[in-house]
């Protein structure tokens, strides 16, 4: 027993050390939930546990060809910057030292102290890791070595990667289960490079899931968090300004082969070109499932200049109302609504903003209804041939007034997303704009929500926009 308690007072001041060099932890070693007494010890050798641990061994081999071993050697790092830029993509939001400061000194501070609830438990144990235990080399022989005589459970990759998935999720719970899925897989890198058990992983979970829920009573760390919440707010609305169409880059052909079998042959649209404005339900990527059946059925080519985060107000970032003005002349224009303009509490306004009715009144160009009709009279003066069509807004499930038209929850201004979808179509009436009611006729509830969106609720998988993908080019093929 003494040597382990020298083994473990070695490493407690070995990571200290390591720490006030770097970013110190926001709780002390013996402040940390102590996996040692609330976790059980790792499987025996031939007990059902350690049989599973064998089985996720042989599991990990065969992943590690392809490009789910290359995942699993990138997130083999233990630096915080690197790990911020990782998750960065299930964020939705660029995160480093040089843009989010604040948000990266809460991560480094965070991941120190989830690392810190590992040293007992690792001292205590000293598994012996898969690699060494079955003497076979691993998908990262640099690293072997030394890490050869480290304890295998829990593991301190996992620990930090789960850590980061959780503070990441507090700071941005509409992306929970997308950053969740992040460092679930962040984990299972360790068990495919072979450095880990798969226990080793579960237990580092658990013992981040604890300490996180610790970290709720630590005064810097709430601080530090709401710091944080403030500047990534500050710099989501930055992006939002710098972000532009690219045209160039979202242009869709239509497949040879699909064609010969297209049922429009014939109707009004067929063949003929097409643009599409909107927020990011019109771009994404995603959204191409939707948009590269519209070109197959209609033998269309298909062009988006869609910008993520855009509404028709022109508070909205990279506005609809920018959008038409940059885009050339095609023969069938879509203006596809997205959610911002609710989400974001710019102003409904009334079917007459931005009308002869009102003398095109410039100050109503902040409303959805005054950008709807500036974008509809400027593509008219475009091509007074055109075609144009509108595309409501889609459901959303993150609220009750997303996705129930009996809703009476509203917004900051007074009105609820129903009431914008109504404003919608009422602008379109006015000028005699077909309406596809996306809102109403998707047919997706929350009973099959899980099946047709992503984690966040808001934007829809690719089986989403496949299913709505026919009904809008049976809309688009006629406008009707």
């Amino acid at each position: 027993m003494k040597r382990w308690a020298l083994v473990l007072v070695g490493l407690a001041l070995t990571w200290n050390v390591y720490a006030q060099k770097k970013a110190e932890p926001y709780l002390e070693l013996k402040d940390v939930p102590d996996a040692v007494v609330f976790l059980p010890s790792p499987p025996e050798d031939g007990s059902p546990q350690f049989l599973y641990d064998e089985a996720q061994y042989q599991w990990g081999k065969t992943q590690r060809a392809g490009t789910r071993g290359a995942r699993a050697i990138r997130e083999a790092t233990t630096n915080v910057d690197t790990m911020a830029a990782m998750f960065s993509g299930a964020f939705g939001l660029k995160l480093s030292r040089e843009t989010t400061p604040k948000t990266i000194k809460l991560l480094e501070r965070s991941i120190r102290t989830f690392r810190l609830g590992a040293v007992h438990p690792k001292a205590t144990y000293m598994r012996l890791r898969p690699y060494v235990f079955f003497r076979e080399g691993t998908l990262i022989p640099a690293y072997e070595e030394e890490s050869r005589t480290t304890g295998s459970y829990p593991s301190g990759h996992a620990v930090r990667g789960w850590g980061m998935a959780l503070v990441l999720a507090e700071l941005n719970p509409a992306r929970q289960d997308t950053l969740l899925k992040a460092g679930y897989e962040w984990g299972q890198s360790r068990v495919i490079a072979g450095y880990h058990w798969q226990s080793d992983v579960d237990a580092s979970k658990l013992l981040s899931s604890a300490t996180f829920a610790r970290l709720q009573t630590c005064e810097e760390f709430r601080n530090d968090l709401a710091a944080a919440q403030e500047e990534l707010k500050a710099f989501a609305a930055q992006q939002l300004q710098t972000r532009t169409p690219k045209p160039e880059e979202h242009h869709l052909v239509p497949d040879r082969k699909a064609v010969k079998d297209s049922p429009y042959k014939g109707h009004k649209n067929y063949g003929k070109s097409i643009a599409v404005f909107g927020g990011s339900l019109s771009v994404n990527q995603e959204s191409d499932a939707a948009k590269q059946l519209w070109a197959n059925l209609l033998n269309a080519e298909v062009t988006t200049y869609g910008v993520g985060g855009a509404g028709f107000s022109n508070l909205q970032g990279y506005t609809l109302q920018r959008q038409v003005d940059m885009a050339g002349v095609y023969d069938v224009y879509v203006l596809w609504a997205s959610t911002n303009d609710f989400n974001n509490n710019r102003e409904c306004g009334t079917w007459k903003d931005y009308t002869a009715l009102d003398g095109y009144d410039k100050s109503k160009l902040s409303t959805q209804c005054g950008g709807i009709n500036y974008c509809i009279k400027t593509l008219l003066e475009k091509n007074p041939d055109a075609e144009i069509y509108f595309f409501t807004s889609l459901r959303f499930f993150g609220s009750d007034a997303g996705h129930n038209p009996f809703s009476t929850e509203p917004n900051k201004t007074g009105k609820t997303f129903a009431d914008y979808i109504e404003a919608q179509k009422a602008c379109c009436a006015y000028y005699g704009i077909p309406v596809l009611d996306q809102f109403n006729l998707q047919g997706i509830n929350e009973f099959n929500v899980e099946r047709f969106y992503l984690g966040d609720k808001l934007h829809m998988n690719e089986e989403g926009y496949r299913r709505i993908g026919p009904v809008q080019a049976s809309f688009l093929s006629d406008g009707k």
